[in-house]
């Protein structure tokens, strides 16, 4: 039985970066995903960087990519409300069983925003079907805030992406214009290294973690 997921996230590549390889896995495996992605990415790439995250998208078998275009780093500045809102209306329409997105301790503060908006419109309200909701982390920006209680990415969910790793880097090659040079943790072998250290955790080559951050079992 297919599941509907919805991921939602603040730039274009923030989708990959953080779970390409578990994109990957849920559709072989017949779910239908959805992308959202609530913010612009950087200026200097606005002029192409839609086309490129639809080819990106479209390689993983993305079902759809949605880009609500809020400017790039301005989140915070407008009310919580209306991309909370927005957020409502989208799970209204694709009823989904779970939702990834940014972790809440992400330094970027586009990140955290869009955190927020989702834990708001996904609240578990009486009669509502449950909704899972994992976090996921973004390489140059989850461990790149202060490494405190409050902020730190505690993995608890991993997702075996041993045989989609190669899915998620070629995917992310449409996005090289966001990809730095190694040692930067946005390289490609900065994800690959991380694939590989969250794979060691668990005893597999290659993984993809996640803070589960609710899950209701009815």
């Amino acid at each position: 039985m297919s599941n509907t997921v919805l991921v939602i996230a603040a730039h274009p590549d923030d989708e990959l970066l953080g779970l390409g390889g578990t994109l990957k896995r849920l559709i072989l495996q017949g779910n239908k995903v959805v992308s959202i992605i609530t913010a612009l990415g950087r200026k200097e790439e606005a002029h192409h960087i839609q086309q490129l995250a639809r080819q990106a998208n479209n390689e993983i078998g993305i079902h759809e990519l949605i880009f609500l275009e809020h400017p790039n780093l301005e989140l915070e500045m407008q009310p919580l409300h209306l991309l909370t809102k927005q957020i409502e209306g989208f799970i209204a329409r694709y009823n989904p069983d779970t939702i990834f997105t940014h972790h809440y301790g992400d330094l970027n503060r586009d990140h955290q925003v869009t955190f927020q908006a989702v834990l708001t419109a996904a609240r578990p309200l009486p009669n509502n079907k449950p909704i899972d909701i994992l976090a996921f982390e973004t390489v140059s920006s989850s461990e790149w805030n202060t490494q405190t209680n409050d902020h730190t990415f505690k993995p608890n969910y991993f997702v075996n992406i041993s045989t989609t790793i190669d899915h998620k880097l070629s995917a992310l090659k449409h996005y090289d214009v966001e990809m730095r040079d190694f040692p930067h943790p946005r390289s490609f072998e900065g994800v690959k290294h991380l694939a590989n250290v969250r794979g060691m955790t668990v005893g597999v080559p290659y993984a993809e973690a996640f803070e589960m951050i609710r899950r209701v079992w009815q």
